[in-house]
């Protein structure tokens, strides 16, 4: 009997897994109703080993199964993946995230009883060398009867994705509200979607990235520690520092031991240290505050509060208030037109948000990303530098809807030799940014996110921001001489006051037509020198 079309069986003695047999493999699930494939690497069914490479597509549905008198092995090589438990009600009792080697994730597990369980795929594929006793007998797995049967795939997809929401969990970390006042605004939701009514509550993991913030990183720390509803996980990422973060982060790791601690050698920067956490993190949102921030009260009771009403939203964002260095505040940011908190389905979310506010506008730093779609579209691109994390929001926001809280949700320091504030004070390093944001919009993996329409409208509109920033100067000198002559003429007698307002008309009306002038000059002079720098490194 000749095997499936999707079973490849090895044909020799020494048989070699080489990079082309998992592309043939890959080839096999795609065309597989099944959405999987293996290599039987045994020779017969009656082998008292039996090892297989197996290739899951996304999608694959495996059925909820245990195995009586078998053990069996699991070895990630590639992607990831989490094997989920359930006890005889079909309640799930525990989940194992793993990984091929550097993810961050185990990669190989062994179970030896009898518990039901199945595999749930996080990337785009996975492949998995099993090891499990033999002899194969064809029946010999008992399948769960609360779960579907694969037979039709509408129910075998909306129970996948009641697993990656996470609905189907009874068990998990405890997580109270608590009774701080702020804790209950945005109570009052308004969306279209019904919100869900699954006895499980979402997890949170916490993320602190840190290098070289020694004086304010207890700050950050006590400011997460301190939260009515606590995070379900807390990571910190020290990025290689120099100073004394160190041993800070060390002494509050030896008071709060469910602090989870990763080390790099040495510094990486900020996407390479984000992207290893959330690889091992296990919440079902993942927060990331940067060490100079403080996350403020009420933010994660209000959010997450939003994040058990929809699980499936993409982010939930809330307000930020912006402090210089020395703690003083300078504004607050948040959206324009919306006033309440509120779930937007991903068309609401790209006409009432990203049409609506500027182009460089980002919330990113009071924003919650649900962990599985982030890790599905690769974390935030470094390719994007500063604005990695805001193509995370709006890609994940288009895909899967918005979350809004509308409060402050923490401080945002501005300090000069960030990241961010250096982008702004770089005009070239904004064209960067612009033409490979655009090219990521316009990419294969991305184009059905983003409406062409939409991505010549954001590229115009941060273009103009670019500039409109590199002629702040002359914006502001304008402005301090409107405040002069309006001052002045508050006190003057009548005849100066009509020669004042006169004079600031007719300076309105020559700034305006400057200005025109000058910005065209100014993006015409920027496209050059973007060009001629593009050139040179091509040379």
């Amino acid at each position: 009997m000749s095997p499936p079309k999707n079973v490849i069986v090895a044909d020799s003695d020494i048989y070699v897994v080489e990079p082309e047999t998992l592309q043939r493999l890959r080839q096999l699930a795609a065309d597989s109703p099944l959405k999987r494939s293996r290599i039987c690497l045994h020779r017969t069914s009656d082998d008292p080993i039996q090892e297989m490479v197996i290739m899951f597509d996304r999608d694959t549905y495996v059925r909820v199964h245990r195995h009586r008198n078998k053990s069996e092995s699991f070895h990630v090589v590639e992607g990831l993946l989490q094997v989920v438990f359930f006890d005889d009600q079909g309640a799930e009792t525990r989940r194992i995230s793993l990984g091929a080697t550097g993810t961050g994730r185990p990669s190989l597990y062994r179970l030896a009883c009898d518990a039901w369980h199945t595999v749930l795929v996080e990337s785009d594929w996975g492949v998995i060398h099993e090891t499990t006793n033999g002899p194969f007998v064809p029946g010999d797995a008992e399948f769960a009867p609360w779960a579907p049967d694969g037979q039709d795939s509408t129910e075998a997809t909306a129970f996948l994705e009641s697993l990656r929401s996470g609905s189907p969990r009874q068990s998990g970390p405890a997580g109270s509200a608590g009774t701080n006042p702020a804790d209950s605004r945005g109570a009052e939701v308004v969306a279209d979607e019904k919100p869900n009514s699954s006895l499980r509550s979402p997890t949170l993991t916490t993320i602190i990235c840190n290098y070289n913030h020694g004086r304010s990183i207890s700050r950050a720390i006590e400011a997460m520690l301190t939260q009515s509803r606590p995070a379900d996980e807390f990571i910190i990422v020290d990025d290689g520092s120099t100073d004394d973060s160190l041993t800070i982060i060390r002494s509050w790791v030896e008071k709060y031991p469910q602090i989870h601690l990763l080390v790099n050698e040495r510094n990486l920067g900020f996407h390479a240290s984000f992207q290893r956490a959330i690889t091992v993190a296990t919440g079902d949102f993942v927060y990331s505050g940067a060490a100079d921030d403080r996350i403020l009260p009420g933010f994660f009771a209000g959010a997450m509060q939003l994040a058990e009403q929809y699980p499936s939203t993409g982010i939930i964002s809330g307000q930020f208030v912006s402090v210089d260095p020395l703690g003083q505040p300078l504004g607050t940011s948040g959206l324009k037109n919306i006033h309440q908190a509120i779930f937007l389905e991903p068309s609401r979310y790209l006409h009432e948000v990203l049409e609506v506010e500027p182009a460089t506008h980002s919330l990113s730093a009071a924003t919650l990303f649900r962990r599985i779609p982030l890790l599905d579209i690769g974390g935030c691109p470094p390719e994007l530098e500063s604005w990695g994390d805001t193509f995370a929001i709006q890609t994940l926001g288009l895909r899967h809807g918005f979350c809004y809280w509308p409060f402050p949700a923490m401080e945002w320091t501005i300090n000069p030799g960030s990241l961010s504030q250096e982008t702004r004070s770089n005009p070239l390093k904004g064209m960067r940014i612009l033409e490979r944001a655009k090219h990521w919009m316009r990419s294969e993996r991305f184009r059905n996110d983003f409406p062409e329409d939409y991505v010549e409208r954001w590229s115009q509109d941060f273009l103009r921001c670019i500039v409109h920033e590199q002629l702040s100067p002359a914006i502001e000198g304008n402005q301090a001489f409107q405040r002069s002559c309006r001052r002045v003429a508050a006190t003057a007698s009548l005849p100066v006051r009509v020669l004042l307002l006169c004079l600031c008309n007719v300076m309105r009306a020559l700034y305006f037509v400057t200005f025109r002038v000058m910005r065209r000059a100014a993006t015409r002079r920027l496209r050059q020198m973007y060009t001629a720098e593009e050139a040179s490194k091509g040379v």
